[in-house]
């Protein structure tokens, strides 16, 4: 497959149980899975920015999806995933499927202290954001809680994040607070 191939698969017509049927065609082949990664984590911007945002949206969600089949073969991109690209993420709709995966990565990887610093700062940033939908709070948040007992900064201002995400927060945020984000929960286990 060629990046314009997958870039026409990505943005063309969506139908039902789209991710998993894109997911099973991707990935048949490791360097579809290497493309459709790249494709993601580098937007092509001569693309128009429908085009660009679905691509952006629909491919985080056939790489998350791709990710939780087998968590193995997101092994080469985990690094890179952890040092740039969760980061570099601009699309609102591709962070809450990256932040999703990032979540779980962290509970068996750890990127170095630098790349944490940064996955920290910027889950945190997406949290707070009010123009952030309760999806992508809710697992930017989660990602925030992984780096809670590795980085002292966020153990220090969780109270006040957690302040600042449930201030008039809908009801996924408010539940997800009272079972996953309390004062007893320090970011051990999702």
């Amino acid at each position: 497959m060629t990046r314009r191939e997958l870039v026409e698969l990505l943005a063309g017509p969506f139908c039902e149980e789209y991710a998993r049927r894109t997911a099973a065609r991707i990935g048949a082949s490791e360097a579809d899975i290497a493309l459709l990664y790249d494709t993601v984590a580098t937007p092509d911007v001569s693309l128009p920015a429908r085009v660009r945002h679905a691509v952006a949206f629909r491919g985080a969600y056939v790489v998350e999806t791709l990710y939780f089949a087998s968590p193995e073969r997101f092994a080469p991109f985990a690094e890179r995933f952890c040092r740039r690209d969760f980061a570099a993420t601009t699309d609102p709709s591709a962070r809450r499927h990256l932040a999703k995966i990032m979540a779980h990565l962290l509970g068996s990887y750890y990127p170095g202290t630098e790349a944490l610093e940064t996955i920290a700062e910027s889950a945190a940033a997406w949290a707070v954001d009010p123009a952030a939908r309760p999806a992508v709070k809710i697992w930017a948040m989660e990602v925030v809680k992984k780096c809670r007992t590795r980085i002292g900064w966020v153990d220090e201002a969780w109270d006040d994040l957690l302040a600042t995400v449930v201030r008039d927060a809908p009801p996924s945020i408010a539940n997800r607070l009272r079972n996953s984000w309390s004062g007893r929960n320090r970011g051990v286990k999702p």
